[in-house]
């Protein structure tokens, strides 16, 4: 794990970017300054042999040769050598000058030459050389060098800077976001990161956090609901079996035992049926993954309704529905909602299956006092209680269709209530065809 932050690592890579672009730039710049002005030479030495060519072809002796300078500076030197003369230097080119040839040697002066081979007017050939000496480009180029070996650290570090500074700026939301969420605690997770007024990375994630946020303290809210409701459901059992104890304790001799247990191993049931439905709650609840495979709907209503006594159950529209998911939990879902439909139906029940439009619906009918509209959309909450002729019996907590809802949703379905063409209640579940999964 790096230790250097963000910033000081962007500014690193920035800096180094920038050292390395300028210098190849540099470089590039030296190399071509260099190049530029030995052509420039190397043209020179060319104008300046075609008029000491023209001069010595027109007839004018070698040693009487004019060429005109260019002004002060480094100016080109004239031989001739010819096959009878040997290598004669040419003073009037030279301005009176007498120069060697070029000196050699590790430590001598680059120097560029041009030559040119001509036949004078008495018929002889001689070949005519230009020199001039690289000092002055040399010069030039260790000038613009000294000036760069300077120049290229500062502006690194003036744009090194720069990135830091705007590092620094572009993360100052970063920093306070980080800054928020480490004070967020299971007591303060109402709290939120700021949001930045912008479209970008940053703005995306506080947005991000923000909305996970909203989720962790609606499912912790649930959690303390949940927990409070089950502490509460799960006392009276409790308190029923501890009041017929003492009851029968404080009688003695004259306590009915028989019946004292009776009742206390009916509170038992209902306290184990209690517990039951909770852990099966929290496992359709869980977050892992279910094992899914393809699963004929239309079997397990069919297998489900089998098992129920207390109402007729119409399975006539009963038809093939294949969806993928855990068999288990839908056999819970159908058993849950057969279980609701039963518990309120006055004398009848109707299951139907089919599949439609890359959906499979189960719905589930009773001919009981239905669901009020408004009671709809929280009749799936956890420990409901409805009033009237749906009242939770005894013998439930108001869970299975929690369970129900957290089975299907799981599954990727939807679960709804509406008006049963029997007068009743009918509970509608759509689940994803297998052959779209």
């Amino acid at each position: 794990m790096s230790r250097w932050s963000v910033r000081l690592r962007v500014t690193l890579a920035a800096a180094g970017l920038f050292a390395i672009a300028l210098t190849l730039a540099s470089f590039a710049l030296v190399t071509s300054v260099h190049s530029n002005l030995t052509d420039e030479i190397e043209e020179t030495n060319e104008e300046a042999l075609d008029q000491l060519a023209q001069q010595v072809q027109s007839g004018t002796p070698v040693d009487q040769v004019r060429i005109p300078t260019n002004g002060p500076g480094n100016q080109p030197t004239f031989r001739a050598v010819g096959p009878g003369s040997g290598d004669v230097q040419i003073p009037g080119a030279n301005n009176g000058q007498r120069p060697g040839p070029p000196p050699t040697g590790p430590n001598a002066t680059p120097y560029v030459q041009a030559r040119r081979t001509i036949e004078t007017a008495a018929g002889e050939k001689v070949t005519l050389i230009a020199e001039r000496s690289l000092a002055e480009v040399d010069d030039t180029v260790k000038s613009i060098t000294d000036a760069l070996v300077i120049g290229v650290p500062v502006l690194v570090l003036v744009l090194g800077a720069l990135t830091w500074w705007i590092a620094g700026r572009a993360l100052r939301p970063v920093e306070a976001i980080r800054s928020e969420a480490a004070e967020i605690t299971a007591s303060t997770i109402h709290r939120r990161v700021p949001e930045p007024d912008t479209d970008d990375e940053v703005g995306r994630l506080a947005r991000t956090m923000n909305s996970m946020l909203d989720r962790l303290e609606e499912s912790s809210l649930r959690q303390r609901r949940f927990v409070s409701d089950a502490s509460h459901e799960l006392r009276s059992p409790v308190s029923a079996i501890r009041a017929q104890l003492e009851v029968a304790l404080r009688r003695g001799e004259q306590a009915d035992w028989p019946a004292v247990a009776g009742a206390v191993l009916e509170e038992d049931a209902r306290l184990e049926q209690a517990v039951t439905e909770l852990l099966e709650l929290a496992r359709a609840e869980e977050s892992a993954d279910i094992e899914r495979v393809d699963v004929d709907l239309d079997d397990v209503v069919l297998s489900e309704t089998q098992r129920e006594r207390r109402v007729p159950v119409d399975t006539s529209r009963v038809s093939a529905g294949r969806v993928r998911g855990s068999e288990p939990q839908l056999a819970r879902v159908v058993r849950n909602l057969l279980d609701n439909a039963c518990r309120h139906a006055r004398s009848q029940v109707a299951v139907a299956v089919a599949a439609q439009n890359g959906s499979v619906w189960l719905s589930v009918d009773d001919d009981g006092p239905g669901v009020p509209p408004g009671d709809r959309a929280r009749v799936f909450d956890r420990f409901t209680r409805l009033d009237e002729g749906r009242v939770r019996d005894a013998g439930g907590m108001g869970l299975g269709l929690s369970m129900v809802k957290a089975i299907v949703d799981r599954h990727g379905g939807a679960v709804a209530i509406d008006e049963a063409p029997l007068g009743g209640a009918r509970f509608v579940v759509r689940l994803p065809s297998s052959d779209t999964t």
